[in-house]
């Protein structure tokens, strides 16, 4: 299938990778408005497949004439480009994925993608993605759902590198310092910013990390698709107590806004300036020292017994840098990305529509995971007779 990857960042650098050797893929287009980036990865790849453009993710036009003769659009860059980038997707008869969550409800879209014939994989990289396919396969073998959490333990160790953010700078903040959103007895319920504090002890290599409560999209879709008579739903990312500390800060002097303000006779957003200035998360493969893990609970009731399902899926730094210069959050995320799009591209997705990940059966999406190098390890416990 002929596929454009719209994004070349550190993630988007770990798609290209996994789909330029992919038998599935016949020509791949490598596009970020800067192409640098784009310009090197394709030097290390199959030349006669891949090739690089220029293209801006606000320009309407510029998406729909790049998208036409595709077959499916992988979509890397911040989400709050994905309804331009999906709706041109659709008018160019392509299908699409992305793997985070815009500013407006994309599920609205799905009457439209299920009259054209063609699928819109919303939210597939580690979590959103990854995540929501582990709550799938738990709750596949319960009867009962009952409650879901997610939770996410990247850390890292740097000399030299405060503040360094693992995945798109300015969607982490964002993320950090907004109020929190979690579903509690079948309501959504908002909480504010760095609630529900705790230390979780996960598996190795990541031992325990102190963890908050932040809205994200398996909050919203998991109630949404699951079924099951689900309660329950929450996601917990760690924060190291100093990043909490300066980030609180920033967030207190109004460089998290998301507004533009005036700076002279420039218009800026705060949030962006930040973003810039931080380290950039495609420079810190074999910089850092840590981990990544996305680990998923699902309890609930079997045969009349509670039982608890964990999942998860972890690298370290260090391993990620060894397969491919990158660290374990691109990669854990980028091969989300790339198993979600290898089952559009091979034909093992066919629903038409907008689809959570949750949507989909497990089975294929695990055995593409672990073809491309992510391992999912799990654990059953019964919590009551």
């Amino acid at each position: 299938m002929k596929t454009l990857l719209l994004g070349v960042g550190s993630v988007g650098s770990v798609i290209a990778r996994h789909l330029a050797s992919h038998r599935s893929i016949t020509s791949l287009t490598l596009c970020d408005s800067d192409t640098r980036r784009a310009e090197g990865l394709a030097r290390e790849l199959d030349a006669g497949r891949v090739r690089v453009a220029s293209l801006d993710a606000g320009d309407q036009g510029a998406l729909l004439a790049a998208f036409r003769g595709q077959g499916l659009i992988v979509n890397a860059v911040l989400p709050r480009f994905n309804l331009g980038i999906m709706d041109a997707a659709l008018e160019a008869g392509c299908q699409y994925l992305d793997l985070a969550g815009g500013e407006e409800d994309q599920f609205a879209r799905h009457a439209a993608w299920r009259a054209a014939g063609r699928t819109a994989l919303h939210g597939m990289g580690e979590d959103p993605g990854i995540s929501n396919v582990l709550a799938r396969l738990g709750a596949d073998r319960l009867d009962e759902v009952e409650a879901i959490r997610v939770r996410d333990g990247e850390f890292s160790l740097g000399d030299d590198l405060p503040l360094a953010c693992l995945f798109s700078s300015e969607t982490f903040i964002e993320e950090a310092v907004s109020p929190a959103r979690q579903y509690e007895d079948g309501a959504w319920k908002e909480i504010p910013a760095w609630s529900n504090r705790e230390v979780y002890e996960f598996p190795a290599p990541v031992g325990p990390q102190t963890i908050y409560s932040m809205s994200h999209e398996e909050v919203d879709t998991l109630p949404r698709f699951i079924g099951k008579g689900l309660k329950t739903v929450d996601f917990k990312l760690a924060v190291p107590d100093a990043m909490q500390k300066d980030l609180s800060f920033l967030d207190r002097i109004g460089m998290t806004r998301r507004d533009e303000v005036a700076v002279g006779a420039a218009r800026v957003r705060p949030i962006a300036v930040l973003a810039a200035v931080l380290p950039q998360p495609a420079d810190l493969g074999g910089k850092v020292r840590g981990a990544a893990i996305i680990l998923v609970e699902v309890d609930g009731v079997r045969h009349g017994n509670r039982i608890r399902h964990t999942f998860h899926a972890a690298m370290t730094h260090e391993e990620a840098y060894r397969r491919q210069r990158t660290t374990a959050t691109a990669f854990l995320t980028g091969t989300g990305g790339a198993a979600g799009a290898l089952a559009l591209a091979t034909g093992r997705v066919t629903t038409p529509g907008v689809l959570a990940p949750e949507q989909l059966d497990p089975a294929p999406i695990l055995t593409l995971l672990a073809e491309l190098g992510v391992t999912v390890e799990e654990s059953t416990r019964v919590l009551a007779h």
